[in-house]
Parts: structure tokens; sequence; C-alpha cells
């Protein structure tokens, strides 16, 4: 929703507990925007503020001053966030619309009248098995019609309604939890109320959530609160108006139950939003694979069944069980994506939402009902068809793909081949079936109900005007970063969390995440990660934590933590070389080659080091050693090369670096070829390989001198031999 800046001005200045500023600023607003209730609200909270100071002023104490004053703040909170939602409202036509939809109804909105309603349509729904068998199919539409219309437009009453009150609260609580009410209308109910919470936190439809999760009989219930509270957090506002969610959120991470269920969320959520990237995998590199096993073609005319050509057998024998092994694997590979909690639909059905069901707000958010009226009338025009059912009872898909599939197969249905619309009549067409224990699982639940959540702030054509909790810029998707979770019984999951984001290959969440781990909690894996992170990916992350300033400090703590471990050693000792510490680098790779002298890495970066620390008797054993081992290896050759010329012995790197050159060369390659010409006297064959590596790198003549410096000095090249070789360059 839009909001005026200066409304967003009070709210700073509310979480900084700065209530006089607030009053001041709401003040300023209202004289712009001028409307008498609000204005006499902000008079009774300026009021009740001056009697506190005057009291304050006359040198009392006042044992419930910060209850009083914490009272204040949450009040004028309530203020400016019914005034904010009312300025949103009023600025942005679509939610103008849906506003005045509601208020041109003459519905009565209080709890009590909602929960009669929901109860009088479960009643009418049992007492359709009264109705004459002729006229029940008639009166079951009419009545779920009728009853849609009203959840759509309770759905946009609750998303637009103003904070609540402890009593409208408790009321929809009971709502939510009681037995006589649809769990479809309850689940829709959820919704809705973390959709508003979300655009403006609401510490009443908060409490709302958590105890509907805590105390819901119905697991789809139980996990759209989850969601829902979850995503309803500001940890900003929790701080300095609302600490009491900072209560309500640490009793709920007592639950070991909890804790897992946050694990497993933060994990989907993660795999939601990767949607795209997995759509991307499935279009260029499965489906190409699929489509070449596909036995069918689109025509004019509809779907039409191709031929098998009696030739392919003959040309090519064995082409045809190549390519449905091809074709399993790929379709394997889909199958694991999924498995492993890929959205692997998204791309498909992204394309699926242009139907005017998807008009509707709540239609997004509406579980999937076979008696829901746009559904119904579907089915009505392609009969009994099993293969529909079946799909949309045990099909692998997300409520909002299950209606565009419904929707989509109506469409196409009257052109599929009739021996097609036979075979899925009768259900000869397999899916990927799921057992339905499977589909009733927590787990499988809220990852279908993130999937329609991601679908509604993706696609949605409105979704600007909503506040999207999967927005990279924002903090709400990667809940585990948020300070709320700080030095909680959540911290011990940290490390799970922060190891799944590496293997995602998502660094900068990684990143926000230690930053987030309380100083207690920095254990070995911790330190270990930010070592990573800083030696890999120093150019695109930074980790504010006092401590870990560089790569070398993190190492050396993940040492302190468990002394000789070879991950913490091989990270210490890339560190060390980074920084030309090559003695502290040689004692490192020592240990490294004593736990396992059979890596050839470690024995190579222990060569080098003595090189560099000009102990080249001892470099090349071991360099003579790995090249026997491995003499295709060009990273030893490379390095023998080098400690060769380093020793002297030049015509014998010389056959090595005319042989890297032969086999492919780096420019690394050609500078130092040119270095152990130049050494060996010969110096135009010198020039011309330095030649090659400016062109190559861009780099100036200077650097040939600066870069061996030491070196040049060593192998006795003076200054006038130095200069002569510039100016030949």
């Amino acid at each position: 929703m839009d909001t005026h800046q200066s409304l967003k001005d009070v709210f700073a200045h509310l979480k900084e507990r700065n209530l006089s500023a607030a009053i001041n600023e709401l003040d300023a607003f209202l004289a712009v925007h001028p409307h008498q209730v609000n204005s006499d609200r902000l008079h009774a909270v300026r009021t009740d503020y001056q009697l506190m100071a005057d009291y304050w002023k006359r040198g009392f104490k006042d044992p419930q001053l910060p209850s009083l004053y914490q009272t204040l703040l949450q009040r004028m909170y309530v203020l400016c966030a019914n005034i904010s939602k009312r300025y949103g409202i009023g600025h942005t036509s679509f939610l103008s619309s849906i506003f005045l939809r509601i208020h041109m109804t003459a519905r009565d909105w209080s709890p009590q009248n909602v929960r009669e309603e929901l109860e009088t349509f479960v009643s009418e729904v049992a007492m359709l098995e009264l109705v004459p068998e002729h006229l029940r199919e008639e009166k079951r539409q009419g009545l779920y019609r009728q009853h849609q219309h009203q959840m759509n437009v309770l759905f946009d009453y609750i998303f637009t309604s103003d904070v609540w009150t402890n009593g409208i609260a408790t009321a929809m609580e009971d709502i939510l939890l009681s037995p006589t009410v649809d769990t479809n209308d309850q689940q829709l109910i959820v919704s809705a109320i973390m959709l508003s919470a979300i655009e403006y936190f609401d510490m009443a439809k908060f409490r709302t959530l958590v105890h509907v999760y805590e105390k819901a009989g119905d697991e789809h219930v139980r996990q759209r609160a989850l969601v829902g509270w979850l995503f309803s957090i500001d940890s900003q506002l929790a701080a300095s108006v609302y600490p009491e969610q900072i209560q309500m959120v640490e009793k709920l991470l007592e639950n070991e139950q909890c804790r897992q269920e946050l694990v497993e969320l933060q994990k989907q959520i993660i795999f939601c939003i990767n949607a795209e990237q997995d759509t991307q995998t499935i279009q260029k590199e499965i489906m190409p694979d699929l489509m070449k096993g596909q036995s069918f073609r689109m025509t004019r005319n509809g779907i039409e069944e191709m031929e098998d050509d009696p030739m392919e057998d003959i040309l090519h024998p064995g082409e045809q069980e190549r390519r449905l092994e091809q074709l399993e694997e790929s379709f394997q590979r889909m199958l694991n994506m999924q498995k492993q909690g890929s959205d692997i639909y998204f791309g498909g059905f992204s394309q699926m939402k242009r139907f005017s069901f998807f008009n509707e707000l709540s239609n997004w958010f509406v579980p999937f009902y076979i008696s829901h009226p746009a559904v119904a009338e579907a089915l009505g025009k392609t009969g009994q068809n099993h293969f529909l059912r079946l799909m949309i009872e045990k099909g692998p898909f997300c409520n909002s793909d299950k209606y565009s599939f419904v929707f989509a197969f109506q469409q196409v249905f009257e052109h599929i081949p009739q021996n097609m619309r036979d075979m899925l009549a009768r259900g000869e067409v397999s899916i990927n079936e799921m057992a339905v224990e499977e589909l009733e699982s927590p787990t499988y639940i809220r990852r279908t109900y993130l999937q329609d959540l991601y679908r509604f702030f993706r696609l949605f054509p409105q979704r600007k005007e909503f506040v999207n909790p999967f927005d990279a810029d924002g903090a709400r998707y990667l809940f585990f970063a948020d300070p709320i979770f700080t030095q909680t019984h959540l911290e011990p999951s940290f490390n799970e969390i922060a190891a799944f984001l590496l293997k995602q290959k998502r660094i900068q969440e990684t990143a926000r995440l230690l930053a987030n781990y309380g100083e207690a909690r920095r254990d070995f894996q911790f330190w270990m990660m930010a070592g990573y992170l800083i030696q890999h990916h120093k150019d695109s992350v930074e980790i504010p934590l006092e401590g870990c300033d560089d790569d070398l400090q993190c190492y050396a703590k993940a040492l302190e933590a468990q002394p000789g471990n070879e991950r913490a050693l091989a990270g210490y000792g890339r560190a060390l070389f980074a920084r030309g510490m090559y003695a502290e680098a040689l004692s490192t790779y020592d240990q490294l080659v004593g736990l396992r002298p059979e890596k050839k890495n470690y024995r190579l970066n222990r060569a080098i080091s003595m090189t560099n620390l000009g102990q080249y008797t001892g470099a090349l054993k071991e360099l003579y050693r790995l090249n026997y081992e491995s003499p295709e290896d060009q990273n030893v050759n490379r390095v023998l090369a080098w400690a060769l010329v380093c020793e002297g012995k030049y015509e014998a790197a010389e056959k090595i670096y005319s042989q890297l050159l032969t086999d492919g060369t780096l420019p690394d390659d050609l500078l130092n070829y040119g270095y152990c010409l130049w050494f060996g006297g010969h110096i135009d064959d010198a020039a011309d390989c330095f030649h090659r590596f400016l062109k190559e790198t861009g780099a100036t003549s200077q650097y040939i001198l600066q870069n061996e410096a030491d070196l040049l000095r060593e192998k006795g090249i003076t200054e006038p031999e130095q200069q002569l070789m510039l100016y030949i360059l």
C-alpha cells in the first residue's frame, strides 16, 4: 500500500520510542489531511501524555510510569496504523474498489454474526441429504455459490480491517478453532489475517495466529497459522512498542516441534524463491530431452498422435532404447528436484493464471475443493473424468495450480483426440500419484501453501500493492536472520540453515544469517563458514561482526575450537599463503601432509611454500615425486618449472615451459618463461614472451620488474639491465 512520508516518519519515531515527536508528526499530517475522528483520538493521546508529564514534573515517582508510557506508545501505533491503512486504500484504485464493495453491503461484520453465517452454511450443507435427489445438485450449487461470494467479501473485509481489539481477536480465534466451522473457511480467514498483518503489524492479529497455531486440530489451518504469524513478525516494532511479541515467540520456541517446523519452513521458503531458477533448469536442460521422446504433435486441429517410423530400427538400431533411457533419466531428475523441495511446476502453471477466476483476490488463497462454483462448472463440461479427478485429488500440486489445471483442462478437452479422451475418462493415463499420508503431512501442507503464496506475490496483476514477504530486499523470507530469533532456543539450528544456504549458493543470505549469531553460539562451524565466505566471496559479502575481520582470524578461531582439524588447517593455510606468510604456511602444510599424505594439493602447496622461502632443494625433491606420480598434471609441471628457474636449472625449465606453451598457454606461463629465458641469457626470446604477456593481460611493462624484484636481484640482474629490458618492451 502507498504510505505518506509523514506517516512513515511517525512509525520511525515510534520505533525510537519518541512519543512526543510521533504525536507532533501525526498532528502535522492531520492538519493537511483533516479527519475529525482521528484528530479526536490524537488529542486524547496528547492529553494523556501531557497529564503524565505534568505529574512527573511535580517530582512524583510513579511505579506505573513505564507501563503507562508503553500503553500510550501502543495507542499511538494503532492510530497511525489505521490512518496509514486508510490512506493507502484511498490512494490505490484496486484497493479502493475492494473497500467500496465491502461497505456497499448492509452486512453485519461483527464476529458473532460472521460465526452464525459460517455455521449456518455447514448446517445447510448437511441438510442437503434431506432434499429430493432431483433437486439436490441445483440446491447444492446455489448454496456454494452464495457462500463463496460471502467468503470473498469476508476475506476483503478482514484484509482491509483496522487494527483489531482484543475482543475481536478472541472472537475470531474461537471461530478458527471451532469444529462447527468448515475448515476451508477457516483456512481462508487465516490467510486474510496474515495478509492484513503483513501490511501493518497488528498485535491482536498476531496473537490470534499464534494461538491458532498452538491449538488448532486441523493441520491445514495450523500450518497456515504458522506461516501467518511468522510472516507477520516485526522485530523492530517488537523491541520498542510490542515487547510481548518477543515473549510470545520465545515461548513458542520452547517447543521442539515448533523449532523443527521452523527449520523446515525456512528451507521451503528458499526453495520457493528458487522457483524461477528451477524453471530455467527444467526448460533448458530437462524439457528438451523429454520432448524428444514425445509421440504427439500439436496441429491447428488439436493434438495428433505420431506414427512410428518403420525404418528407424533398421537405420539406427538401439536408438529407441537409448532415447527411453535418456527420457527416464530426465524425468527422474525432475522428480528428484521435487522430492528435495523444488517448485518444479511454477514455470508451467505461471502461464495459467489469466483465467477470470484469479481476478478475485481471495481465490488465490482458497483451498481447492470440488464444490467451488467455478470448479463445479468446469467439471460439468468435462464429465466424469477419472484422470482429472485423480490429478486434483492426488496430484502433487498446490491449490492454485489445481484450479489452473481444471480450467485449462476444460479448454483443451474438446481438442483432444477421442481415443485419448476415452483413456483419460477410464483413468488409463498414470500420474505422479502421491500417497494420502504424504498429502496430509504437515511438511507437504506447508509446502503447497507456500507455493500458493509465492504465486500470488509473483503473478497477481496488482501484486505491487502488497508487501511481498518473499521480496529479496526485505527481511521476512530469511526469518532466521531476524534479530527476534537471536539468543533463543532456535539458535542451535542456525548452523543447519547456514549450511543449507551455502549449498544453495545463497552467499548473501548466509552472511546475513551469520551476522545474527549470538556471541556464545559462534562455534567451530560458524568460524569455518565465516572464513569461507571472506576467503572466496570477499568482494561481494560483508559480515558485520567484531572479531570476524578476515579469513585468517576466522580459521584461527576455528582451530582454537578444534585444534588439528583438517578443513580448518586447509583454510588457514590458504589464508597464510595469500598474505605471503610462507613460513607459517609451510608449517601448516607440513601438518596437513602429516594428516593426509595422499592429498596432492597439500604436498604441492608445501612445495610452493618452500620455493617461495628459497628452499629449492626440498621443493624439487617433492615436485619430482609429484611429477613422477602425475606426469600429466600441468599444475605440478608449472610449479616444477618455476622451482627449476629459481634453482638456476634453466635448460630443464625451458623444456617444461615449451611443453606448457604447446598444450595451452596461461598468461603466467608466458611471464615465468620470460624470466627463465632472461636469466639464461636469451634476451630477445624473453622480450617476446613478455610482449605476449603484456598484450594478453593489459599490464604495464613496469609490472615485469616489480613482480619478481627480489628474484631479479638474486639472479644478478642489474638496474641498467632492467632499464634496458623496459626499453626493449
